[in-house]
C-alpha cells in the first residue's frame, strides 16, 4: 500500500509540461515583437498627437473666421490663418483691407526643435508654406488657401482633410 502512494505521489508532480513552457515562449516572442515596440515608440503617438493638435489648430482658424464680419462694424477687421511648413504650423493672423487678406509673411518656426520626431509634409506640387484660411459666415476653405489633404510624415501615414464643404477630420493612409 505505501509502495503504490509513494507511486502515485511521484507521477503526480506539480510543474509544466514541455509543451506548455515551448507555447509560453512562442508567445512572449510575439508579444516582443508587435506589441511592446509600439508601446515604447514615440513616433507612433507623435503622430496622432500631431494630427490631433493640426485638427484643433484648424478648426479654431475656422470659427475666428466665421465670426469675423467686416460689414457689422464690431469686427475688428483681422483675418485668421493656419501656416503649415515642413517642419511645424502656427496661427497668424492679419490684416484685412477692403475684404481681401493681406498674406502671413511672419517666419516662426524657424528651428527644427518644434517637430522634432515628425515633420508634416505636402501632397505633389504644393507650395512650402502652405497657408489656410476660411471664408466668412459658412466656413468653406477659402480660394487663397492651400489645397487638402495635409499629409504627416511618420510611422502611421496620417493626413487631415478639409473637404468642400469645411468638414476638418483625419483620416489614415490618404492616397
Amino acid at each position: 500500500m505505501r509502495l503504490l502512494l509513494a507511486n502515485k505521489k511521484l507521477t503526480q508532480q506539480a510543474g509544466f509540461t514541455f509543451i506548455e513552457l515551448v507555447i509560453v515562449i512562442i508567445v512572449l516572442g510575439i508579444l516582443s515583437v508587435t506589441v511592446i515596440p509600439k508601446l515604447t515608440s514615440k513616433s507612433g503617438f507623435e503622430d496622432y498627437t500631431v494630427r490631433d493638435q493640426l485638427i484643433a489648430r484648424l478648426r479654431l482658424v475656422q470659427l475666428q473666421g466665421m465670426n469675423a464680419d467686416p460689414t457689422d462694424g464690431l469686427a475688428d477687421n483681422r483675418c485668421y490663418w493656419l501656416v503649415v511648413k515642413d517642419s511645424c504650423f502656427y496661427h497668424e493672423q492679419t490684416a484685412r483691407n477692403a475684404n481681401s487678406c493681406v498674406t502671413p509673411v511672419s517666419n516662426y518656426c524657424s528651428d527644427e526643435s518644434y517637430n522634432r520626431y515628425n515633420s508634416v509634409t505636402f501632397p505633389k506640387g504644393m507650395l512650402t508654406p502652405a497657408e489656410y484660411r476660411f471664408n466668412i459666415k459658412n466656413g468653406t476653405l477659402s480660394s487663397d488657401s492651400a489645397v487638402s489633404p495635409i499629409r504627416l510624415y511618420g510611422d502611421n501615414g496620417l493626413c487631415v482633410e478639409i473637404e468642400s464643404e469645411g468638414y476638418i477630420h483625419g483620416e489614415q493612409n490618404c492616397d
